[in-house]
Order: C-alpha cells, then structure tokens, then sequence
C-alpha cells in the first residue's frame, strides 16, 4: 500500500486493451460481476456514466447488512481516465455519513502486458484515510482489482483484443 497522508493508492497490472478496461469500469453489467470484495457482493446498482451523472450501488455483506454508496462523475476520459467523488449514501440515493467520503480518480495505461490501472482515493484529512483504511477500503479495493484481473483473463482473446 502506497499512501501519503490522506490517499490511498493502488495499481495493478489486467491482461486486457485499456478500452475493455474502461468498459468494466463503466458499465453496470461489468461492475456487477467484479466490484467490492468476494465476501461483500453487488446486489443492486444503476449507472449513469457522464459527467455529473451518479453510480448508485448496494453491497451486501456475509451478515446481510447493506452498504449504500454513491459517486457523482467528474471527468471522464475514454479508454483513460475517470474521476468521480464517492460517499455513503442511502436506498434513494442521498448522501450520508457513514464513511469517509474520497475523491477517486483511476487512470488506464496501456503495458505491453495488457492494462496498468492506477487508483487514486483522496480523503479530506490523514485521519479520514486512516478510518477509510480500518473500514477495509484498501483490502477490499484491492481483492475488487484482482477480481477484475480475472474476469479480464477469462474473456476471450477476441473480446481482450476489441
């Protein structure tokens, strides 16, 4: 884990083009199957994917809790670059405290290995990173992108290749 003191960063290296990279990123279907860790699940999610537009998601843990989030997209650059500013939220959609609220921002680089994606969450002070950090943000983000790496690499080469 790489941090400074109030951000989270993460990168990982996924055997595909960067554009099918950003359509896992974009797309609700793709979220659904790779998002949140494996023991706390998409169930629910809309996506609106435009600048101002909200993805509003519910996870569900093991003991049955959901978890409501919500990011509101700030910039958008196909195949490159979304940022978006993510907070708790509720069933409708409204922000609420529950959690550290971060702006991240996930950048595409095309390797000759495939896709290196970079995430960036910034909290609004060291202490909200570190509250971030004990809430599970870095394990879960992180077990979310190995998801992603193999969803990616059981795509066929076709698909990797578009």
């Amino acid at each position: 884990m790489t941090t400074d003191a109030s951000a989270i960063r993460l990168s990982k290296t996924l055997p595909a083009t960067p554009r099918l990279v950003f359509r896992a990123l974009s797309e609700r279907d793709h979220l659904m199957q790779w998002w949140g860790p494996p023991t706390c699940r998409v169930v629910e999610c809309s996506v609106d994917f435009r600048v101002g537009g909200v993805w509003h998601y519910r996870l569900r843990s093991p003991d049955g809790a959901d978890h409501w989030s919500r990011a509101v997209y700030r910039e958008i650059e196909p195949d490159h670059r979304i940022v978006y500013a993510e907070t708790g939220s509720d069933a409708q959609g409204n922000v609420i405290s529950d959690r550290p609220a971060s702006v991240g921002t996930i950048t595409l680089t095309e390797v000759e290995e495939g896709t290196r994606l970079d995430v960036r969450l910034v909290f609004v002070s060291p202490l909200e990173r570190e509250l971030a950090v004990a809430n599970g943000v870095h394990d879960g983000f992180t077990k979310a992108l190995d998801q992603l790496a193999d969803l990616l690499a059981q795509a066929t080469p076709s698909v990797r290749a578009s």
